[in-house]
């Protein structure tokens, strides 16, 4: 299964290459909270989406959910680079596809439904709200101004689901059930959110610092990742320009605890595990990884363990970075986003860093790009996401010479 197009809402750029321009800078999109008051907070900061900006028809159209908002950005950014949005009037629109990940959905429109002013409008109900909280929301809305007409489906997998969503979309296509499938994910920074990981004292106060011996928790990020998936066969009869390969996935569930990893990374290591062999790669393969690093003392800790469980040796021959260290955990998103980035590596040569880090860890003591981007070639790309509920996803690209 191979990439086509790629597309991306972050909170360090608009649009796939200012994106790029900024991770390989190392940017940090953290910032004061505006969408909300956090005065009863401690925490005050998180990655926002900043400038961002539909066309006046399009915001006029798409008012009501910033999730939908930066779905379309993305998805539209995805579907031009792949050229199918020239003329899908040649191809099966019953053979296209739509799979997206979130966390939240959209808990804005169900926090205004909540309020008092809100409730008591139409007998109390509001029913455009309530069009657009649903989570197939996302996908309805792909479809209907893209006209996909195949199988759509939404993975509420927690942190994970954007891996997910791709692990479906590779299912679609290797079965030949569709062509082209779009798939990816998108969240953004409801205030149930916040204050969930806040209540957890899991958010940190300023920066978010993976892997650094002084991590204090993640950074809550928003925005959006789009790719272009296509059957092999089907792309190069187009005469697509291919990005890379989508070679392979692992699924997994620790089973352990609601919100903490297992300590010794046992799902984590199944789930690469499992991706390596899809994939038919040998850890030596592999020469990058795009890490979970959350920031959070435990999950950066196993996710060492599982990495140095499963490569041996060789996990300290491997560079690995946590671009959550510049646009925060993008919950649902962050792992469609993270494959974005994982091919835009493969692409470019380039691999992003970690930011924010400064006194090395015993306990994570892997080569973790610390604050400048590499120049590195590599063909074998792996990108973890592990959720709450113990749900990993790993997914597996690869460079097409």
């Amino acid at each position: 299964m191979v990439i086509t197009g790629l597309g991306l809402v972050t909170p360090v750029g608009i649009g796939v290459q200012k994106s790029w321009e900024s991770f390989i800078h190392g940017c940090d999109g953290a910032n004061e909270m505006k969408s909300f008051d956090t005065s009863q907070y401690k925490v005050h900061r998180s990655c926002e989406v900043k400038d961002f900006h539909l066309d006046v028809e399009l915001e006029n159209q798409i008012k009501e959910n910033t999730i939908h908002k930066y779905v379309y950005y993305a998805a539209r950014e995805a579907l031009q680079e792949s050229g199918l949005s020239h003329d899908k009037s040649s191809f099966n629109k019953e053979r296209f596809g739509i799979a997206m990940g979130t966390l939240a959905a959209e808990l804005t429109p169900h926090e205004r439904l909540l309020r008092l002013h809100t409730s008591k409008k139409d007998n109390g109900f509001d029913k455009i709200v309530a069009a657009v909280y649903p989570p197939n929301s996302i996908t309805n809305i792909l479809a209907q101004y893209f006209h996909f007409e195949g199988p759509t489906m939404v993975s509420l997998n927690a942190c994970s689901s954007g891996n997910h969503a791709i692990a479906w979309a590779y299912d679609l296509l290797i079965e030949n059930k569709v062509d082209v499938v779009m798939v990816g994910g998108g969240d953004m920074i409801p205030q149930t959110e916040f204050t969930h990981f806040h209540n957890l004292k899991a958010l940190a106060p300023e920066h978010c610092q993976p892997f650094d011996k002084n991590r204090q928790g993640l950074m809550i990020g928003e925005g959006a990742g789009i790719l272009i998936m296509e059957r092999y066969e089907f792309a190069r009869k187009r005469g697509a320009v291919i990005i890379a390969e989508m070679a392979g996935y692992g699924l997994s569930c620790d089973g352990f605890h609601m919100t903490a990893p297992h300590p010794e990374g046992e799902g984590a290591v199944k789930c690469m595990g499992d991706a390596l062999k899809m994939a038919r790669l040998s850890p030596s393969d592999i020469g990058y990884i795009n890490a979970h690093g959350t920031g959070t003392p435990h999950n950066d800790k196993a996710e060492t363990i599982a990495i140095k469980h499963l490569f041996r040796d060789h996990a300290y021959n491997i560079p690995c970075s946590s671009t959550k260290s510049m646009i925060g955990h993008l919950m649902g998103a962050a792992s469609a986003v993270e494959s974005v980035i994982c091919c835009l590596a493969l692409r470019y040569g380039i691999l992003p860093p970690t930011i924010h880090y400064h006194t090395p860890d015993p306990e994570c003591d892997l080569d973790y790009i610390p604050n400048r981007a590499r120049e590195l070639t590599v063909k074998h790309v792996l990108n973890n996401s592990f959720a709450f509920g113990g749900n990993n996803a790993t997914t597996i690209f690869s460079k097409i010479e």
